[in-house]
């Protein structure tokens, strides 16, 4: 196995995490959104594992997507004047972004995009 499907393997199994990173409550509403999410999370990794183009560019749009989401709604959730700061969902935040953030570091790279074209 090269090094670039090793690459390929790490990141269509670690997309999970950052998109599921979040201080979820026990209600159906969020069980829905979660496996959702989920479900998502395993169609973009098995196009990964397939080598297949959409499945790279779904993933670049998708962990993008989260980062931009997170930013922008970081300042409006994380504090409230009623209740604080929340301090939980702020470290969710912070990790959601920093993964989806590598994430994207590695599927950007050359030998990596060198496998989806060959």
């Amino acid at each position: 196995m090269t090094k670039s499907s090793r690459i390929v393997m790490m990141v269509a199994i670690a997309q999970f995490v950052p998109l599921l990173l979040f201080p979820w409550s026990l209600t159906l509403g969020s069980l829905v959104a979660a496996l959702i999410i989920a479900a998502l999370c395993a169609v973009l990794g098995w196009a990964l594992l397939q080598r297949k183009w959409w499945g790279r560019t779904l993933t670049i749009f998708v962990q993008g997507l989260n980062v931009i989401i997170r930013v922008i709604t970081l300042f409006n959730n994380v504090y409230s004047e009623e209740t604080g700061a929340n301090v939980p969902l702020l470290i969710t935040y912070i990790l959601s972004v920093v993964g989806s953030v590598i994430i994207l570091s590695y599927v950007d790279r050359p030998q990596v995009q060198l496998v989806f074209e060959s």
